[in-house]
């Protein structure tokens, strides 16, 4: 499974977009006056005005070539500054052999730059640009029904990374390990990695593998759409 595109909401596209394209220099694809898109490797991450300025919390996360984490990393600094966590400003997840770093966007959305080491291509870069980062490695799903959500996912052929029981207190990754990309189903409240923000059930719609259309609306229930 990939994410192709996505489509999450601001409550002010401007700063976003100032953000998303002069601090981080990701390519513009469209803009208008309530939206924005742009390329996020072999994805689209695209912006909507929110109309109801509701609050709204997003995680999710870029992936970055398996050889390039450091480089990656490096590059960000310079751009943003690295959210920290006991002291600490960068993990190491043994389970999944991968490094990541976090950081905020303008509307404080959680966002991380991943290094799968066993599973993102190397590319035996000198330098980085934005131009290396390869797509949208993660995106959260937060939802009141964990279990109605998860079995919904399972209809349409996206499972469990690890084909597990859905846990509806714990965070549950669905995708296939070695496509290095995942969905992030979990309750609200629950705080993210390196940031004390609470997780917030938030409308995005997402299209994965070119073809699957799903949409999360504003109470958390998912539609699948044809």
């Amino acid at each position: 499974m990939k994410i192709t595109a996505a489509t999450l909401w601001t409550n002010d596209v401007k700063p976003m977009q100032d953000f998303y394209t002069g601090t981080l220099d990701f390519p513009l694809v469209e803009e208008t006056a309530t939206a924005f898109t742009v390329q996020i490797g072999t994805s689209q991450l695209r912006f909507e005005l929110d109309t109801t300025q509701q609050p709204k919390q997003y995680h999710f996360a870029f992936n970055v070539p398996g050889d390039a984490f450091r480089l990656a990393k490096d590059w960000l600094r310079h751009r943003v500054p690295l959210l920290n966590e006991d002291g600490e400003d960068e993990i190491f997840f043994e389970n999944i052999n991968a490094h990541s770093v976090y950081f905020y966007d303008t509307d404080e959305n959680v966002v991380e730059l991943i290094a799968r080491h066993d599973v993102n291509p190397n590319k035996e870069l000198e330098t980085f640009t934005v131009s290396d980062i390869l797509d949208i490695g993660e995106m959260n799903v937060t939802t009141p029904d964990v279990a109605g959500v998860g079995a919904q996912f399972a209809e349409l052929g996206v499972f469990h990374r690890y084909h597990q029981p859905i846990n509806v207190d714990f965070l549950n990754f669905l995708g296939a390990p070695e496509d290095g990309t995942h969905l992030l189903l979990g309750r609200e409240d629950r705080t993210w990695l390196f940031a004390p923000k609470p997780a917030i059930t938030s409308p995005l719609v997402l299209e994965l593998d070119g073809n699957l259309h799903v949409r999360l609306d504003a109470e958390g229930n998912l539609h699948h759409e044809k």
